[in-house]
């Protein structure tokens, strides 16, 4: 006992210097206690983490299904892998469609039936074809399209199933196509297309889903093509058409989609072709058409899209080519048509503006009537005369609506009958007779249904039989000689 405390009060009675050594290890042995009680905390905190994770993902496997379906009964070329809810019908987790060949066609992934983030759909040969962004089942973000080499052909933004800001699409060269505007889904601003060299091809305006303000059309070579205003999808107030050397070509007015008030045509070098009025979209008043060399090639009459009164064609030198009377009504006329020394080639009559009443024609000296012909509803009907140019008649037929009905006689010049013969529907039925110049029959026979038939005969001058012909159904059959 008294060694003991002898030895006690001895370590109690140590140094300053030794009391600092002892504190400084007491200390660092807190500190390594304290970090292995971390150490161990954090441990168990992992440890706890990771069996809830894993429960949740041994649940999270237990609630789906996979699903695969297949293109052949054996089941060896996969169509479709996906997952489904406990409910076998809700759609959830990684979706995958292939192609018979096996590659890849969709992918994606569903939540709770509806995609959600990124899907991807290839070509056959296994490139991307498209890339679309999904949140909620809507599309929500950008949209990619691809060509079978990999260029991009397309490009587009939505918002909640909307398409916003512009949509884009690309030549295989990956040069600009089209591009528009779009705001809540619908076209808004301009909608610009281009040329497979990067030139400009068109510029439309859209205000409420429809073409508004003006909208040009480009030559590759970047002239000007066409050029007009739009009102709610339709043309209001100007249209202008322009040649490749930017030389105006034709410019009308339109109100509320019709064409009114005054156009003029030009052509390529600048000369006025063509000028008149519009009024209900129909050409109503004056309109006058020009040769290059400024002088009138026509002046016609219009009253709402049809002609009346007089109407008028001319020669390059002015002289009238053709005149045309209009009745009232504007469907009957009287055309007349001349030479360009002023000679009279024919007149015609119109009714309905169908051929109607009678038809003349002149030889070239524009006094000598060559035929006359009678028409009846647009059909030829009555007798058909045709002239030599004596005046003498050279032939004369009688039609019946479209068809030779009736007696066809041919004449000489001076007048005396050449032949005679029988029609019935345009086709030769019934007896033939031709003659000599000195009246004597020089040939004869029947004709059944424009071929011959039976005995035909044949004269000299003087009237003698010199032989006969026999023929069945225009088949010859023999001769005899007299």
């Amino acid at each position: 006992m008294e060694i003991w405390a002898i030895q006690q009060s001895k370590y109690l009675s140590v140094g300053s210097s030794d009391n600092m050594f002892i504190n400084r290890q007491h200390s660092e042995i807190l500190k390594a206690i304290s970090k292995f009680a971390y150490k161990l905390s954090t441990a168990l905190t992992m440890s706890i983490r990771l069996a809830l994770i894993l429960l949740f993902i041994s649940q999270l496997a237990f609630a789906q299904k996979e699903v695969k379906t297949f293109y052949d009964p054996m089941k060896r070329q996969i169509q479709e892998h996906y997952f489904v809810a406990d409910d076998n019908q809700t759609m959830d987790g990684k979706y995958k469609r292939y192609f018979p060949n096996g590659k890849l066609n969709i992918e994606g992934t569903f939540v709770n039936g509806v995609r959600s983030g990124t899907f991807y759909e290839y070509h056959a040969n296994g490139t991307l074809i498209r890339k679309i962004s999904y949140e909620n089942g809507l599309r929500h973000g950008a949209v990619e399209v691809y060509n079978e080499k990999g260029k991009q052909i397309q490009k587009a933004y939505y918002q909640n199933n909307l398409l916003v800001d512009s949509i884009k699409s690309y030549f295989p060269s990956g040069i600009l196509k089209q591009e528009s505007s779009f705001v809540k889904g619908k076209p808004d601003g301009f909608v610009k297309e281009y040329y497979a060299s990067g030139k400009i091809r068109k510029e439309i305006t859209y205000k409420n889903q429809k073409p508004n303000g003006v909208t040009k059309t480009f030559y590759e070579s970047g002239t000007i093509e066409t050029e007009a205003n739009y009102k709610d999808g339709f043309i209001s107030g100007y249209f202008k058409s322009f040649y490749p050397n930017a030389q105006l070509e034709l410019i009308y007015s339109i109100a509320e989609g019709e064409k009114v008030g005054d156009f003029k045509n030009y052509d390529q070098e600048g000369h006025l072709l063509l000028e008149g009025h519009f009024m209900n979209a129909k050409l109503h008043g004056e309109n006058i058409g020009y040769y290059t060399n400024g002088n009138k090639q026509h002046i016609y009459q219009f009253k709402e899209g049809g002609k009346t009164g007089t109407n008028f064609d001319y020669f390059e030198n002015g002289k009238v080519k053709t005149k045309q009377q209009f009745a009232f009504n504007g469907l009957d006329s009287k055309l007349e048509e001349y030479t360009e020394d002023g000679l009279l080639v024919f007149t015609k009559e119109y009714r309905s503006n169908k051929s109607h009443g009678q038809w003349i024609f002149y030889f070239n000296d524009g006094k000598t009537v060559s035929l006359k012909e009678s028409y009846e509803k647009g059909q030829l009907n009555g007798i058909r005369t045709q002239y030599h140019e004596n005046g003498e008649k050279s032939v004369e037929e009688t039609w019946k609506f479209n068809l030779i009905t009736g007696p066809v006689k041919n004449y000489y010049q001076d007048g005396k009958l050449l032949s005679e013969c029988e029609y019935r529907g345009s086709r030769q039925h019934g007896i033939y007779t031709s003659y000599y110049p000195n009246g004597k029959i020089k040939e004869q026979g029947e004709y059944v249904a424009n071929k011959k038939h039976k005995q035909w005969k044949e004269f000299d001058e003087t009237g003698k039989l010199i032989k006969t012909l026999t023929f069945q159904a225009g088949i010859f059959k023999g001769e005899k000689l007299n």
